[in-house]
């Protein structure tokens, strides 16, 4: 008889207890045995009956430099993806590698070690999240080391299993945006990370392609997990109180979120709006910061089409009142030509605004039925989407679409048991 669990004992136990045995020890021994196995088996039953997670604790160790230091993008995967783990499997162990960490509202729930353990090197060191963590990671021996941006480090024991986490390729496909000590590093410490990596997560489909296309990883080794945006964009209700005092009674505003550069073509939309009937011209609102020549490009498009009196500016803006401004807006423009996922476009979508995106890179992927895709290069077809979407019927359908698709795909637990499961793969 093989021996798989509790309950195969406590057959075992009754067959034996059922037989005739002369030593009354043996039979008192297999009783208490019998018991034990009874009262465990009843446990994890009502365990699993409560929706709670039998599976054995697991040590997961996460390189998280960008968790504590970075506030855009690789920061918030990083911060989402370990408020979620800890949220839905708080019975594992998560520990949290970083050269430094900045205390403030973003990184505070990071530094409750009721949830996290956080290591930091004992004396500075430049190369310790490259060379130096992997000793102590290695004393610690975890079950996975995740590395959330690009990079695991060198020295790592072969006992432990390593994933990394891939958000683009950007500097692969776009080396002009990069200075060239820059995208040489990234070539070769991230394109090294992706080799010696047992896996790879990719947060789309369209990194892993160009994983498969550039570096030749073989297709197996890539998973696609995609990533959420913070809870708060999930939540049903509206949100009036954190409305900026620049957008004070302003509403139904056309919107772009993210960095003010050239891949995002913030440029091509003005040119786009210029194009616009009066009747579909509304207010725009844009969110970010970025390249000073660029924005200067930026302002001197909209002075050259005289729309000074559309356009708003606004940075340094808290998720709370990013929620205010998604709710307020008629929709969400943002025809970048190369994205790794595309946080604002599910953002957008969660708040159930439609989008207007690109029909290239990843953000099909983010968008689904929820967008109008254009050309990222063609202010009249941007102009074209932005005229139909004024539409009632075509407005009222992408929106609900869209909601339906974001929340079916992107939420929060359904993106983090995607994860969990992806560890638990790794280590069977």
């Amino acid at each position: 008889m093989v021996i798989r669990n509790g309950k195969d004992i406590i057959l075992l136990c009754n067959l034996y207890v059922k037989t005739n045995f002369k030593h009354q020890t043996l039979i008192g021994g297999i009783h208490i045995i019998h018991f034990i196995c009874v009262m465990n088996q009843e446990v994890a039953e009502e365990n699993i009956a409560n929706g709670e997670n039998p599976s054995p604790t697991l040590v997961i160790a996460f390189d998280a430099k960008r968790l504590f230091n970075n506030f855009t993008g690789l920061g918030n995967y990083s911060r989402t993806l370990l408020k979620n783990l800890q949220t839905y499997y708080p019975q594992h162990e998560y520990h949290l590698f970083t050269p430094k960490f900045k205390k403030n509202d973003e990184t505070a729930y990071f530094l409750d070690d009721s949830k996290f353990i956080i290591h930091t090197p004992k004396n500075y060191n430049p190369f310790w999240r490259t060379f130096g963590m992997s000793a102590e990671i290695n004393t610690l021996k975890p079950d996975i080391f995740h590395g959330l941006s690009h990079e695991i480090p060198f020295g790592l024991h072969k006992n432990i299993k390593t994933l990394v986490t891939f958000h683009d390729l950007i500097y692969e496909k776009f080396p002009d945006q990069f200075g060239w000590w820059d995208k040489k590093i990234y070539h070769l410490k991230y394109k090294s990370s992706a080799f010696r990596a047992n896996h790879i997560t990719a947060i789309s489909e369209s990194t892993k392609s160009d994983l498969m296309n550039i570096y030749q990883i073989p297709n197996e080794k890539i998973s696609v997990n995609f990533q959420s945006c913070n809870d708060i964009f999930q939540l049903e209700d509206e949100h009036e109180e954190n409305l900026k005092v620049e957008l004070a009674g302003i509403k139904d505003y056309y919107l772009y979120v993210g960095s003010i550069i050239e891949r995002k073509g913030l440029l091509q939309t003005i040119i786009a709006f210029a194009q616009l009937p009066e009747s579909a011209k509304k207010p725009f609102v844009v969110v970010g910061n970025g390249n000073k020549n660029y924005i200067s490009k930026v302002r001197d498009m909209i002075r050259y089409y005289e729309l000074e009196e559309y356009f708003y500016f606004i940075k340094g803006i808290s998720n709370p009142e990013l929620i205010s401004v998604y709710d307020h807006c008629y929709a969400l423009v943002y025809p970048s030509v190369y994205e790794g996922f595309g946080i604002p476009v599910i953002e957008a979508l969660f708040r159930k605004k439609p989008v207007i995106t690109s029909d290239i890179s990843s953000l099909p992927e983010a968008a689904g039925p929820g967008a109008i895709l254009v050309d990222p290069y063609s202010p009249e077809d941007i102009a074209k989407a932005i005229h139909w979407l004024n539409d009632p019927k075509v407005y009222k359908d992408v929106s609900e679409k869209g909601h339906q698709y974001v929340k079916s795909r992107f939420s929060s637990s359904e993106t983090t048991r995607s994860l969990m499961e992806l560890y638990l793969d790794l280590l069977s």
